[in-house]
């Protein structure tokens, strides 16, 4: 970590392994929950997952957004990687070209994050320099997996005149459409989580529980 600002081979190669380790645990699907990732998931060959079973972080946003027509001037922000990839921008601009489209990479967004720093004071300084294009957007695509965290205090930035779209409530709904299609929902008791990490890490472990909001037990795994 982080994968943002990896070159393309080391994200196929982390892909690759990743999803061979997950297919080996006999999981029915796959969530890509990186967008630096999903950049190059078409990339990676002999992928043990079918196209229909691997559920990444840009396609069903793109799918949303191209399709609304409440919002005209859209945002996007993510690391270098998601953003240089034009992933995002180019496939809302190819849909809907009527779309005012605004991107900007704010790679330092990930470490404050990390590191906790969520105080207003030390964030909307950095906001000013990241944000300065986008005061005419009315929807900002938060392309990075950490950037809820910090939803409440880029809406209060701009004084709630702009919304930040709830991107992991997205990609949830399309998980369970794709398990209801196929019939794999989960209807039984709560089953157990296996949290696996190929480093862990005091650090991880304190960011860890800032995302999840609780304390688990990540097993070390090699892949």
């Amino acid at each position: 970590m982080p994968y943002g600002d990896k070159s393309e081979d080391a994200l196929i190669s982390y892909v690759g392994a990743i999803t061979s380790f997950l297919y080996e645990k006999n999981c029915k699907m796959m969530v890509v929950a990186c967008n630096s990732a999903t950049t190059v998931i078409e990339k990676t060959e002999d992928l043990p997952f079918s196209s229909d079973q691997i559920v990444e972080v840009i396609s069903p946003v793109v799918d949303l957004i191209a399709t609304q027509t409440k919002y005209s001037n859209i945002g996007i922000i993510g690391t270098r990687k998601t953003i240089g990839s034009g992933m995002f921008n180019q496939a809302l601009a190819y849909r809907n070209k009527n779309l005012n489209i605004v991107v900007r990479a704010t790679p330092l967004l990930v470490p404050l994050i990390e590191d906790g720093f969520l105080e207003e004071n030390v964030l909307f300084p950095v906001f000013d320099r990241y944000f300065a294009e986008m005061s005419e957007c009315e929807l900002l695509i938060p392309a990075c997996t950490h950037y809820p965290i910090i939803y409440q205090q880029i809406e209060k930035y701009f004084s709630n005149g702009l919304k930040v779209l709830h991107t992991p409530k997205i990609i949830a709904e399309e998980v369970e459409v794709y398990l209801a299609k196929y019939n794999l929902l989960n209807n039984k008791a709560k089953s157990s989580d296996e949290y696996h990490l190929s480093d862990v890490t005091d650090e991880f472990l304190r960011e860890a529980e800032l995302f999840l909001g609780k304390k688990v037990v990540f097993q070390k795994t090699l892949i």
